[in-house]
């Protein structure tokens, strides 16, 4: 078989071997010529392997839960009336089986850059100190957008995509990404506290696989 032939300014199969890469825009033909042509050229077959790389590092790293330190940043540089703070919800005992399991929830801080709080850092809280089966959500209001952020963390931290977070009274229900991030409308974080909320799987209906450009792109648009 007669090996491809490159130039010092570029190859024909450039953009074709992106593509192959993030699995977009491709035909089936397309992809089984780009995929032979890799077979042939030392240059593409480089290039293929260096985009592997980097974009499965950056799927990994956007769809990784939300680190505290992450967090304290953000409202660092955020305006000074970015509030954030710490919801912990402990779960409830139940003698039913219910859709959606019943939690406690309890404000351990809140910070805005005034009043007794506004040295607290989320850094300072391990989640991994927390009551067993508990769950934490970092929020963090954004009026600009007039949202709340919330970010969740739970010891099962692989399995949180698509969880519900049922606000009941406020009709209020925010799905989770991979990454623990959703949003609702805005309000005071210390609403969140003392109240009886559910979580609860999402049920997924049977859909087409995403490729991998939309895998990233949902996940940093939920960011």
């Amino acid at each position: 078989m007669k090996k491809e032939e490159t130039t010092l300014e570029g190859c024909p199969y450039d953009n074709l071997i992106e593509l192959l890469c993030l699995d977009v825009n491709l035909s089936e033909g397309e992809k089984r010529k780009a995929r032979v042509h890799l077979q042939q050229c030392a240059r593409c077959r480089k290039k293929y392997q260096e985009l592997e790389g980097i974009y499965k590092h950056l799927n990994e790293q956007v769809n990784k839960p939300v680190t505290n330190k992450a967090l304290d940043l953000a409202k660092k540089i955020r305006d000074k009336e970015t509030k954030y703070g710490l919801v912990v919800c402990e779960p409830l005992k139940t003698d039913k089986k219910p859709t959606a399991l019943p939690y406690k929830t309890k404000v351990l801080f809140t910070a805005n850059g005034t009043g007794a709080g506004k040295d607290s850092k989320l850094a300072d809280f391990d989640p991994r100190s927390l009551p067993k089966d508990s769950i934490a959500i970092r929020a963090m209001t954004d009026k600009a957008c007039d949202k709340l952020l919330l970010y969740l963390w739970h010891e099962d931290g692989d399995n949180i995509d698509g969880w519900e977070l049922q606000l009941p009274g406020k009709s209020k229900t925010a799905v989770f990404s991979r990454a623990g991030v959703s949003q609702i409308p805005l309000m005071e974080i210390e609403d969140l506290g003392d109240k009886v909320i559910y979580f609860k799987e999402k049920q997924k209906k049977a859909t087409a696989s995403e490729n991998r450009y939309e895998c990233i792109f949902k996940s940093i648009s939920s960011l």
